[in-house]
């Protein structure tokens, strides 16, 4: 009669050990969060319903604002998408390192990877913190060490800076190769027929190649592929499911997902169930399927219990591409549109909760995408080395309401040219208006325009009335911050 007690007895030795397993779990979960960093496509300042907008519904968004801190003065830390992208994952003004899509312009599907494999990041940190990483969706910021074969391996890229696993798009959904890639391979790619692409005219005509591609003309010249080739219409769903997937396949540990939706860049194709739902046009449509990629989100984390304990953000790589969509204003009372130095090109929606921990209400405080990376690293507890995450502030502090933590006081932004800004208190200081304008830089106003300028945000958003003639004192020492920013190679609070 002693076997069967023994053997109750160890059973009860490994339910006792599974329980403290799973206690320990518990508390590792309490201590530290869950992370979601939603990064959009283009969404504008005014875009959600809880920065003003009425002809939109944007419920899910607007949850986050609801249950979280709004934040009125975010901003993307440049007017185009692959430099917000690079320093949101180092946490470096993407302006310090000299190459394009870094200090000008976006990279394309033919880009080595942008980020050094050995450059401490966000991503990496989490990792070695005992995070499960993942990002889903638009990557933009290359592969390889050089053009990408899409054929064959495309590493180092998302899984050589930090991340566990990656599924997405190369670059963006008006861009050739138009592929999904899983970690490292084009999923669904038919060796018989192997991609060729370019971005150069000529040598696209030399080797007959066609910008035509899943369905209609894209950025670049390619040919092969067809059956790895994604449905624009698919696309939102495909990323969110993927999403979803991988929050249930790590509910029992501590995760990082970083879900960066293609909404609602052009072309604007949406699932024909949003088609005609905001009655505003097709830019509006995706927006709300945006929102509902979001709410699965969301609901993913209430229906595991996990979302009182995950921190998420949510912003957008740049401000909106037009200022008007039938009298919806994506970029709400701001001059200036994506690229530009204007407001509107990086003026940006800018939400954190964090139920657990952050007590919901508005801020004014001025912060960046460039501050994600320090924020989110606060929260999971990493200790960011000295030469990581340079230019990053740690926003944690004041979202936890300590009053007399550090605050950002200056803001560097750049253009789609690669043009500096600088923000400080309300004050904004451009070096040259003729470079305001960033892509559309070739226009009569960059043209007319001469010289500097200091704008009062306060009082002038729309940013009309030019203060340097009577303000000089103020615009000097704008432009000395701005020297400053650019000579130094850390600005964050040590």
């Amino acid at each position: 009669m002693k076997f069967p007690f023994q053997r109750l007895s160890a059973l009860s030795g490994c339910l006792l050990i599974a329980a403290a397993t799973s206690t320990t779990r518990a508390a590792e979960a309490q201590g530290t969060p869950n992370i979601v960093v939603i990064l959009a496509d283009d969404v504008g300042w005014g875009d959600p319903g809880c920065y003003g907008a009425t002809k939109v519904k944007t419920p899910h968004i607007d949850r986050l604002a609801r249950e979280g801190r709004r934040f009125v003065d975010g901003h993307a830390s440049a007017a185009v998408c692959t430099p917000t992208r690079y320093s949101l994952l180092t946490g470096q003004y993407s302006w310090r390192r000299k190459a394009a899509g870094l200090d000008r312009g976006v990279s394309n599907g033919a880009s080595p990877l942008l980020i050094p494999t050995d450059l401490p990041n966000a991503p990496s940190l989490l990792k070695g913190a005992g995070y499960r990483t993942a990002v889903i969706g638009k990557w933009h910021l290359g592969f390889g060490n050089s053009r990408p074969d899409y054929n064959g391996e495309l590493s180092p890229g998302p899984l050589e800076i930090g991340f566990h696993e990656f599924f997405g798009l190369p670059a963006t959904n008006d861009r050739i190769p138009t592929v999904f890639i899983r970690d490292h391979r084009v999923v669904g790619l038919d060796p018989a027929d192997p991609i060729d692409y370019a971005y150069d005219k000529e040598a696209a005509l030399k080797r007959g190649l066609s910008s035509f591609a899943a369905g209609r003309n894209r950025i670049g010249w390619g040919k092969g592929g067809r059956a790895a080739w994604w449905k624009d219409t698919e696309i939102s769903d495909t990323f969110t499911n993927e999403s979803v997937a991988f929050i249930e396949r790590n509910k029992e540990r501590r995760f990082f997902l970083l879900f960066t939706p293609h909404g609602v860049h052009a072309p604007t194709i949406c699932h024909p169930r949003f088609s005609g739902s905001s009655g505003q046009g097709n830019r509006a449509d995706m927006l709300h399927e945006l929102d509902d990629s979001i709410g699965r989100i969301l609901g993913a984390l209430d229906r595991h219990g996990l979302a009182s304990n995950t921190l998420v953000v949510f912003s957008s790589d740049n401000g909106a591409y037009l200022n008007d969509e039938s009298g919806h204003r994506p970029t709400g009372p701001f001059r200036g549109i994506k690229s530009q130095l204007w407001e509107g090109g990086h003026r940006v929606p800018f939400l954190c909760r964090w139920p657990a921990k952050i007590t919901p209400g508005v801020s004014e405080d001025l912060v960046s995408t460039l501050d994600i990376p320090a924020t989110i690293c606060a929260a999971a507890g990493v200790k960011v080395p000295e030469n990581a995450l340079p230019d990053s502030f740690n926003l944690l502090p004041p979202l936890l309401g300590d009053a007399s933590a550090p605050k950002r006081d200056s803001l560097v932004v750049m253009s789609g040219m690669g043009a500096l800004a600088i923000r400080s208190g309300s004050l904004k200081y451009l070096p040259d208006l003729s470079k305001a304008h960033g892509w559309q830089g070739g226009g009569k106003a960059a043209k007319k325009a001469k010289g500097a300028a200091l704008f009062d945000l306060a009082k002038d958003p729309g940013e009309k009335n030019n203060l340097l003639p009577e303000r000089k004192d103020d615009a000097e020492r704008l432009a000395a911050l701005l020297e400053s920013a650019r000579s130094r190679s850390v600005t964050r609070p040590r």
